[in-house]
Formats: structure tokens, sequence, C-alpha cells
């Protein structure tokens, strides 16, 4: 999908360029078979042709020069960037140093020596196949954290089907604009984000948030792209297309956190720019001394290539830079997006996690909690009878009663000549007879109240929930109490939060008795609930919390100032949120600790990681140098480039271990380990 591609450092990520790095390596390596043969089969008493031996051995040379220098042009960007980069060293000018080094020794030692004995240009080509191999494995690795991300790009059909003047068409996703109104078949994916107008059916989100429940939708639900339409047909009105779908910022966002920067990857820039030039002084150093110390030439300068080609600055900022993508790809997996490498990292260190309460805890909406019926009018009759005078007002408290009644497939009352009376209630006839809703005062008005219903409705308000009293022909005729329900996963979030060492802390504008009806449902007790609170006064706040260390807002659209003052903003929803650092696509709040997990097994990878580095660049230009040459051990160069090779792959494969977690453990409370390697 075109419309898919990332721009700037993320387009450059993903293995596009596998199959270039995999023909030359292939094609240097045939070439290196040869060239190992002549140069180093003399060494271990190989036989060779006789017209490369004795008098010819300067033929032997030449064929070893004819193999090499296709290897050095097949690999010639080593040389390119490391030449353009001179004033500014890094890992290509050590990989053309030595190298270079090699070749032109070896060129010079061929025409100028009789019987030349170890000419380096078996060195000089593996040192170019060994570095075209760790570019292939960093490469690969990064194509194989970003597929999942590919291949929910993949899934967005390259056509839609929009009606116009009442006629379909099917036209290319390029043509699709804002506004425009499509039609979606059962089996159908969506073409773009956009809203349903007409139709109900169920929808498979699971490529875009990991949900693996199809979620329902109706009028007025989100639909995204790259979702499957597992119900009936649906006409929706696009509202985002192409890279402004919520699958296209999914996969930009993620990219651009796996090619950002993180501090590690900084600190190797700036290491960089001092270890660069350092080892090709040491290397120089290495070199005279071996020289002052009486060896020959050809063996002071197997120990200055071996330190140039077994030192990189590169590892170092591999250490983070493979975790931290490994983070955001599974991140994305399980619907929890990661907007910068510093909110991934940061995530893991939070002492406190504040709450908002409306939509994040609780649903978001007015939801019926109980019904109250009398001896002559049943609960379910009292249900049917308030959802036909509700049904002619459009409150949220109406709409609550509404949707109850159509979850439990109980039919709306027919209801006449209603009359509405702002802020007090709404009466109307049914079956003739006069039907009233509305408050304990206006319900007093039109009949007595019983002290039963009185007692009850007087309970609800205490614990935060609206009574809706209702009265038929004069009569009492029960209550209904709304309130914003507790979402059912709720509890089990905050207690994983708490488990995981997190300080919770619900912040809510909302009243103190709404508020506590909340959170004693949580296991939040008085001194984790501050309730009232004013937009200025919730920030307020807020910033009083990070006085205790690094504090994370949790919340929806309503909490936006407060997401963009905390030290990491958590959005919850699909809706993108720009003040958020960090997205939980299911609105599910168990997402906020999965997060902390992911942060800290990333974490932990990158100590790992950096610490065998740091051992790695501290003693393997030590053994390059020889100081071991008194013990008899000396590393030739060509096992300087195997060792880097297989240092960064099990850095890598140790890395990728990182895709196999589960940042959801059931029934576990602590973050779970990376797998045993």
């Amino acid at each position: 999908m075109q419309n898919f591609e990332p721009t700037g450092a993320a387009a450059a990520m993903p293995g596009s360029a596998v199959p270039q790095i995999k023909r030359r390596l292939v094609i240097s390596t045939c070439l290196l078979i040869p060239l190992f043969y002549l140069g180093l089969g003399a060494a271990f008493g190989l036989p060779l042709p006789p017209f490369l031996t004795g008098d010819n051995a300067m033929w032997c040379g030449i064929v070893q020069l004819v193999l090499t220098v296709p290897v050095c042009w097949l690999n010639r960007s080593y040389f390119i960037n490391g030449c353009k980069s001179i004033r500014a060293p890094g890992p290509d000018t050590l990989v053309a140093l030595s190298s270079g080094a090699a070749l032109v020794y070896g060129i010079i030692a061929i025409f100028t020596q009789d019987a030349p004995q170890e000419l380096f240009l078996p060195s000089a080509a593996a040192i170019l196949i060994f570095a075209a191999a760790c570019q292939l494995l960093e490469v690969r690795f990064k194509a194989q954290a970003m597929a999942p991300l590919h291949s929910l790009a993949e899934r967005i059909p390259e056509t839609a089907c929009v009606l116009r003047s009442r006629q379909q068409y099917t036209v290319p996703l390029n043509e699709v604009a804002v506004g425009d109104i499509f039609l979606i078949r059962p089996g159908d994916v969506m073409p773009v984000d956009g809203v349903v107008i007409e139709g109900e059916t169920t929808v498979d989100e699971s490529a875009l948030t990991g949900a693996a429940a199809p979620v329902a939708k109706h009028k007025g639900s989100t639909v995204y792209a790259a979702t499957a339409n597992q119900g009936g047909a649906l006409i929706c009105r696009a509202t985002r297309i192409g890279p402004d779908s919520t699958a296209a910022q999914l996969v930009h966002t993620v990219q651009t956190t796996a090619a950002a920067k993180v501090p590690l990857s900084s600190l190797a820039d700036k290491v960089r720019s001092v270890f660069v030039p350092a080892v090709i002084g040491i290397a120089c150093v290495v070199l005279i001394i071996w020289l002052l110390l009486g060896q020959s030439f050809a063996f002071a300068l197997a120990r200055a290539i071996s330190v140039l080609a077994v030192s990189s600055p590169c590892v170092l900022a591999l250490a983070a830079s493979a975790a931290i993508m490994s983070g955001a790809s599974v991140g994305a997996k399980h619907g929890i997006v990661f907007k910068t490498a510093a909110s991934l990292q940061s995530i893991g260190t939070l002492h406190t996690a504040v709450l908002d309460k409306a939509g994040t805890i609780t649903n978001g909406e007015p939801e019926v909690v109980t019904i109250v019926g009398t001896r002559s009018v049943p609960a379910k009759f009292l249900l049917g009878m308030a959802a036909g005078l509700e049904s002619q007002i459009q409150d949220p408290l109406a709409r609550a009663v509404m949707r109850k009644a159509a979850a439990e497939n109980i039919k709306l009352s027919a209801v006449k000549d209603v009359t509405i009376l702002d802020g007090q209630g709404l009466t109307g006839k049914m079956a003739g007879k006069v039907m009233a809703g509305g408050s304990a005062e206006f319900i007093a008005a039109q009949c007595e109240l019983t002290p039963d219903l009185q007692q009850a409705g007087e309970q609800l308000a205490a614990d935060g929930i609206v009574p809706l009293y209702f009265s038929l022909d004069g009569h009492a005729a029960g209550l209904i109490g709304v309130a914003d329900a507790v979402k059912p996963a709720s509890k089990a979030a905050l207690d994983a939060l708490k488990a995981l060492g997190l300080d919770v802390i619900l912040l809510t504008g909302d009243s103190r008795t709404n508020a506590d009806r909340v959170a004693a449902q949580v296991g939040l007790d008085d001194a984790h609930v501050v309730s009232g609170l004013a937009p200025a006064e919730l920030e307020a706040e807020l910033r009083r919390l990070q006085t205790n260390g690094p504090a994370a807002m949790i919340g929806s659209t309503s909490a936006a100032a407060a997401l963009a003052c905390a030290d990491v903003g958590i959005g919850m929803g699909a809706e993108p949120l720009p003040a958020a650092d960090v997205m939980l696509l299911r609105d599910d709040l168990a997402d906020a600790a999965a997060a902390v997990r992911i942060s800290r097994a990333v974490d932990a990878r990158i100590a790992q990681n950096t610490r065998m580095a740091l051992v790695y660049s501290a003693l393997l230009p030590l053994l390059a140098a020889g100081v071991l040459y008194p013990l008899n051990f000396v590393l030739h160069p060509i096992d300087s480039v195997i060792l880097m090779t297989l240092f960064v792959a099990w850095l890598l494969s140790g890395t990728a271990r990182l895709n196999s977690i589960d940042p959801k453990p059931a029934s576990q409370s602590e973050p779970q380990k990376e797998p045993a390697e």
C-alpha cells in the first residue's frame, strides 16, 4: 500500500535491503572460498597447482588479487561511506581502513617480494564479508520485528466500494475522500476509518488492537481501516483516509519509535566521535610497538588490522536500539503504541499511576444498574414503559434506559402526547393512562411515593447512583438507578498496577459520593482518592504527586490537559490524543500494566546488552592487539571479524527473545522474565 509507506528514518528500517545484501554476500562468499584456499592453504599444507608454486609464487598472489577485487567492488559502499565520514569517522571508517590496509599491503607485497608469505588479501575480503553479514543480521532483525506492522498495512484493500447518487462504484483507495459514503459487505476489510451510518455487525479488530473478541458495531460506531467485517453489511462515512487512518498512524508511530535514538544510542554517537579516532590511533601505536619489539612488518600490520576490524562503536548503540525496536513491536501487537522511544523507557520507571474516572475506570456513559418495580408494575414492565417514555428525548440518562431495554429484548411501550418539562421530568399517555418520569420531587407531585421506594432512592443517591422515579395512572410505578458503571476489568487492572509497585491515585472532578462509589468497587481507599477537582486543580494535584517521583496520567479525551503535564501521558482508545505519549488502543486499563511490563523487560535487556557490549569493547581490542602473544595466543584479522559477527548474532538473538514475552501473563503480578537463554 503506497499510502502506508513511511518517510524519513522509518522508511529505511524494514527489510527491503535484505535481498540486495544477501545477493552480494553470497557472491562475495563464493569468491572468498578459493581465496582462502590459496591464501591460507600453504600454511596448512594443502596442495596448490604447480603453476602457482615455486618460481611462480607471484602468480598465486595475482590470482588472489583477482578474486579480492570483485569482493571489494561489491562491497564498495564501505569504502565510499568510510571516505565520506573521514572527518567524523564511524564504523564504516574502521571497516574501510582495516580492509583497505590489508588490500594495499597485499598489492605491494605481490610486486616487491620475491616469495611473499602472507598477503592479507583473504583478510581484506573477509573483513568486508563479515561486515556485510553483521549488516544483514541487523536488517533482518529489524524486518522481523516490524513484520506484524507490515502485515497490518498489507491487509488494507487497494479499492473501496463508494456510494454516489445511490450507485455503487469500486474506486482506487487514493480516490476516496473524507466524507465519502462507502459500503462494507460481510467478510470485507475496512479500507479507511469511518463512522457507521446504517447497519449492525461485529468486526474483528485483532490486527489493529490485538483484542481477540469481535467488537459490535452499530449506527454511530467508529470503524477502522485493516479491521474485518464478520457480520452484516455496513454503510459508513469516511473520516480518516490513507496516511491519516488509525492503522497508518500506528505503523508510522511504531516505526518512528523504533528508528529514534534512545539515550544509549545517543551516548554511542558521542562515544563514536572519540572512540573511532582513538581506535585508529591505537592501531597505529600497536603497529609501531610491535615493530620496535623487533617483529616483522607483516606481524605488526596483522595486529593493527585486527584492532581495527574488531572495534565498532555501533555495538553499544545496537544494544539499545534493537531492544527498543522489539519492545515497540511487542506493544503494537497488543494494542499498545509507544509514541517515542523515551516514553517506552520511562514508563517502566514510574512511581505513581494517576487515573481519571470517566472513560478510564468507568465506561464513560451512564448505564442502568438497578430496577425497582412494585407489586402492580413488575421490573420488566417498568423498563419497557420507561424506555417508551424516555425514547422521546435524547439525554444520556434516557439513552441508558433504552440500551438496557434493547439488551433485555424488551419491547418499548407505545407512549403518546409526551410533554417534556426541562430540569424536572416528562409525562405522556400509555393506553390512555397518564405516566410520568423524573426526579423524586417531580413524581411526588404526581402521586404518593411509598416509603420503600423513597428509602431505595435515597440509598441509591447516597451511593452515587441517579434514581429515576416513575408513576402510572396516579400511582408510584417504581424507579430505575442509572450510573456510570465501573468496567468489569478495572479492579484487576488496578491490582496489577499496584503489584508492579506503583502508587495508584484516582483524581476526578466528580462528587465525593460518586468517587467513593467507584473507589470502593476497585479497591482504592480514601487516601488514594481526590474528588471535586476543577481542571486547574487537577493539574496542580498531579504536579504535587510528581514531587514523589515520575507520575503517569491515564485517561481519555476529557483528561487531555493532565496527560500533557504528566511525566508520561497514557491515552485510552484508538482515537488520536496528541497529548498522550502512550496509547492503549483497546481501551483496556489492564494494558497500562502490560506497558509497564514491556518497558521493564526492554530496560532489562538493554542493561544486559550494554554490559556485554562494554566487556566486548574492552576485551577484544586488547586480544587483537596481541597482549597474550607471550602465551603464544594472537588473533588473526579473520579471527577478529568472525568474533565480531558472532557477538552481533548473539546480541540480536538474545534481544529477539523479547518478541515472545506475554505482557499480560495470567495470574502473575510481577513482570514476566525473558525466556532463559
